[in-house]
């Protein structure tokens, strides 16, 4: 995570998720599990190494992370997820305006960077599972269920009784590009090189990325189809991505401006209390 500075600063950052830790394979079978030997953690929170976040109880979730393992969280995966986003320099609000882009209503995805977390219910649900999609190398569905195959070898088999998974993981892949292209357009707005580097290229978000179907085709090609798509996203001009792109633009007013400085502000508080 970095803050965007005006042109004058000069620098170049790399995006470089951190390496994967391989474990040795382990099958978990959510729809069949013994809950008296999941340890519980009073500390569980979601980050990038968490890869399945599972409801147990209106109040509990499981947490399947690389490094920790499955553990027992004290809130619901809406409060993880929630948690979650307040710290990301994404937030709902551009995989929400893209996903209605595409008339997809149903499911809000949480997309920052290659970090991919698809909802596998309804966005009505209280309580509903994630799937983080950076770390699935395969997957397939059968007699309502998901088997899925994690980069670091676990399989897990989850509770789907949905239609359109490949559908919604395309989706979420399409619109992961987008986003990937805005950060970097907000970037150079701003007088920073950014590459972005990947250390999930086996992963299904990157199997799409070369992808010319009637979907992929309205990921912006251009630096002037990613300004034009930024500046629809004006219903949301507190957003931080949405001000970095315009700031330098003059036919914007100053209240538009406005709103950056006031939203860098309240990034660097956030940073500060991390």
């Amino acid at each position: 995570m970095f803050l965007l500075h005006p042109k004058h600063v000069n620098t170049y950052h790399e995006c470089l998720p951190v390496p994967l830790i391989i474990k040795r394979g382990i099958d978990y079978n959510f729809c069949e599990l013994d809950q008296s030997s999941i340890p519980r953690s009073y500390q569980t929170s979601i980050t990038s190494d968490t890869m399945v976040i599972i409801p147990y109880k209106k109040s509990q979730s499981l947490v399947l992370d690389r490094i920790t393992g499955l553990q027992i969280s004290p809130r619901s995966t809406r409060q993880l997820m929630r948690a979650y986003n307040r710290h990301q320099i994404m937030d709902f609000s551009q995989p929400r305006y893209l996903c209605h882009c595409f008339n997809w209503y149903r499911k809000i995805p949480h997309i920052n960077g290659e970090y991919q977390y698809l909802p596998l219910s309804g966005t009505a649900h209280q309580n509903a599972p994630w799937l983080a999609l950076h770390y699935v190398r395969d997957y397939e569905v059968s007699d309502n269920h998901l088997y899925v195959t994690l980069l670091n070898d676990c399989t897990c088999i989850l509770p789907y009784k949905g239609r359109q998974i490949d559908t919604e993981i395309h989706q979420c892949a399409a619109i992961g590009q987008i986003l990937r292209g805005c950060l970097i357009i907000c970037a150079t707005n701003f007088g920073y090189q950014v590459n972005l580097q990947t250390c999930f290229a086996e992963s299904i978000i990157h199997r799409y990325d070369d992808c010319h179907c009637s979907l992929c085709a309205n990921v912006p090609k251009t630096v002037a189809e990613l300004i034009s798509l930024l500046n629809a996203l004006k219903i949301q001009k507190e957003n931080y991505i949405y001000q970095a792109a315009i700031h330098e633009y003059t036919e914007f007013s100053p209240i538009d401006i406005q709103c950056y400085i006031k939203s860098v502000r309240e990034l660097i508080q956030k940073l500060r209390q991390l």
